[in-house]
């Protein structure tokens, strides 16, 4: 007869690896945003969902990405109303192309925190 035991309940250590894995999943699908809008969508539901379950340092980043999105939404909304009045189509431009650029830095950064094990500093600020 073979002695078959119940797998065992996942350790601590496990799943802060695993919502560090979610939270970088996460960064990944901000990085694709750019290609496809969903993935920001995508990520800042998963960031929603997961923020109050994770560790303190985790709950931080989530805190970044969604802060992220809120931040982006409202650039692309000031953008819009710019290409709506025509005479302001470059500082339209400009504003998507900053966008672009803020985008990525704050992605790319969030994650070289991730990775590195450390915390987000300031999650709320608007900056890096």
């Amino acid at each position: 007869m073979t002695d078959t035991q119940p797998n065992p309940a996942p350790t601590p250590a496990t799943d802060e690896r695993d919502e560090r894995l979610l939270c970088g999943l996460v960064y990944v699908l901000y990085l694709l945003g750019p290609a496809n809008g969903l993935t920001v969508l995508v990520g800042a539901l998963i960031a929603l969902l997961r923020k109050d379950k994770a560790a303190p340092w985790l709950a931080g980043h989530y805190e970044f990405q969604i802060r992220t999105v809120i931040y982006m939404i409202a650039l692309v909304i000031i953008a819009v109303i710019c290409f709506i009045t025509i005479i302001l189509i470059p500082v339209g431009i400009l504003i998507w192309l900053l966008l672009g650029i803020w985008m990525i830095i704050r992605v790319a950064i969030g994650l070289v925190r991730l990775i590195d094990g450390r915390p987000h500093p300031d999650p709320k600020t608007f900056f890096v």
